[in-house]
């Protein structure tokens, strides 16, 4: 039996990213820097993170290009008995080998977090593990998705979906918000935003938010992402659409629209998003009381706190804090508050 992974564990949390040949050179590397660091910036050895699979390198694959001879530094028995298990794309390849169904569908049934990332979404589909839950998986692959496992109910216009402990993820960089995801959920926001920034990942983005599938995306304007990053900065003043606009050169209508073809999401809805974050970071690294933490996260007041930081988190910050502030005795990451 597997550690209990909702009350903190007894050993390091073993991470398994499944190597196999063909395997996509962008999710492996992805999902191992990821979790390492995490070790890094928590200043502890949070997760055990290797590439399980055969006795022998395997070749990544980019799209049609050949990657990289890979070795594999743990056998694929080794998956078997981790705690998350993630299944990369593999580009090409939309049915799991016997082999790595049966390590797949073991590691499961030992009570593992089975992780599938862009195309890996088939191979864990095709053990069956997905029948009758939600799941997606890149947009442009969603329809041959659907068609290939009617009992999957596909969502092409999620980034990310968790159903029975299995997630899934879109294309390209929504494999990335999900593993940040998950360290949220492992570890609180604090860590999960520490990454993000580290890795120059600025907009965290949520789990509904749009994949942009069907159509051509807009290129993100520069004045978009810099009152952003303005707004982020200045998330204790009272932050209207208005005022956003006229930091971005732009009508209110404009801006609006910019915004929520960028983001999947109108401003208003990014900007409250945004200030629970903030908020989240804040109970998490201080014992601020909860007045100022709203006031910092830009809520006038500690009802409003209370009622979008409930919304957007499903806790309360007192609960939330409980969970994951200074009193649980980690090591709280560093960063300035002012």
């Amino acid at each position: 039996m597997l550690p209990d992974q909702g009350s903190g564990w007894t050993d390091r949390h073993r991470v398994a990213v499944l190597g196999l040949d063909g395997v996509g050179t962008f999710e492996v590397a992805l999902a191992v820097q990821v979790f390492a660091a995490a070790n890094d910036h928590a200043c502890a050895e949070l997760y055990e993170v290797a590439v399980a699979g055969p006795d022998a390198p395997v070749v990544t694959r980019t799209g049609h290009a050949t990657g990289y001879a890979l070795l594999p530094d743990r056998p694929s028995v080794w998956a078997e008995s981790a705690h998350t298990v993630v299944v990369p794309a593999v580009p090409g390849v939309l049915d799991p080998p016997p082999e790595l169904a049966t390590t797949i569908l073991r590691a499961h049934s030992g009570g593992a977090r089975i992780v599938a990332l862009c195309l890996g979404t088939f191979l864990v589909a095709g053990t069956g593990l997905l029948d009758g839950l939600e799941a997606t998986t890149h947009w442009h692959w969603a329809d041959q998705l659907a068609a290939a496992q009617p009992r999957v109910r596909v969502h092409p216009e999620r980034l990310f979906v968790e159903d029975g402990g299995i997630f899934t993820s879109g294309g390209g960089t929504a494999a990335l918000d999900l593993l940040l995801h998950l360290i949220e959920l492992d570890h609180g926001s604090a860590l999960a935003t520490e990454i993000a920034r580290f890795m120059v990942a600025p907009f965290r983005r949520d789990a509904d938010q749009s994949q942009h599938a069907g159509w051509a995306v807009p290129e993100r304007p520069r004045s978009l992402v810099d009152t952003l990053r303005w707004a982020e900065k200045h998330l204790d003043e009272e932050l209207t659409i208005a005022r956003l606009a006229q930091h971005a050169g732009r009508s209110v209508r404009t801006f609006s629209r910019q915004c929520h073809e960028t983001l999947g999401i109108p401003p208003m809805e990014w900007l409250q998003r945004a200030r629970v974050r903030r908020a989240q970071e804040l109970l998490q690294r201080t014992t601020w009381t909860v007045g100022r933490v709203a006031a910092a996260s830009g809520f006038g007041s500690e009802s409003a706190l209370r009622y979008h930081f409930t919304k957007v988190a499903g806790l309360s910050p007192g609960q939330y804090r409980s969970q994951y502030g200074p009193a649980r005795g980690t090591r709280p990451v560093t960063t300035s508050m002012a």
